[in-house]
């Protein structure tokens, strides 16, 4: 059990906070999302939730969670070449369905681990989105070349 805690400990210390240190910032927005809920009625809530496509339990998950997890899918379709802004117009489904994914995943500490220590090689090992981020990144990249070798375009080729 000490061996634990000094393990963990340790680890605080080298992430350069504290145990406790971003606990009454987390606590603060865990209350004010919850009271966000709270004020909404379960008519609008069932609403909201069928436009979204997403159950009212979904929903009610996706608003009482952190962006702390939005933020780390931010940053994989960063570092996978795709352009959140692009994705919502080409692809509004998988982006939705991603941060739903995301905000319920169980690899939230590990996933925020692998960016602090610039660890990119992993997700695949527990990041549920990881096959949809490939696939995406995958036919950003043809549509790219197709662009590219695209000599239509250039008349006094033809």
């Amino acid at each position: 059990m000490k061996k634990g805690i000094t393990m963990l400990m340790q680890s605080v210390d080298r992430s350069g906070g504290s145990l406790l240190g971003n606990l009454p910032g987390r606590a603060k927005g865990a209350i004010s999302r919850w009271w966000e809920v709270r004020r909404l009625g379960s008519r609008e809530i069932d609403a909201v939730a069928r436009d979204m496509n997403v159950s009212s339990a979904e929903l009610v998950s996706l608003m009482l969670t952190s962006s702390d997890s939005l933020g780390s899918l931010n940053k994989r379709l960063a570092y996978e070449g795709l352009p959140q802004e692009s994705l919502a117009v080409s692809h509004p489904a998988e982006l939705r369905d991603m941060r739903r994914i995301c905000s319920q995943c169980h690899s939230k500490a590990r996933c925020a681990r692998d960016f602090r220590h610039k660890r990119m090689a992993t997700p695949s090992k527990y990041c549920p989105n990881q096959p949809t981020l490939r696939a995406l990144a995958l036919e950003a990249q043809r549509k790219k070349t197709a662009r590219i070798l695209n000599f239509s375009t250039y008349p006094y080729l033809s």
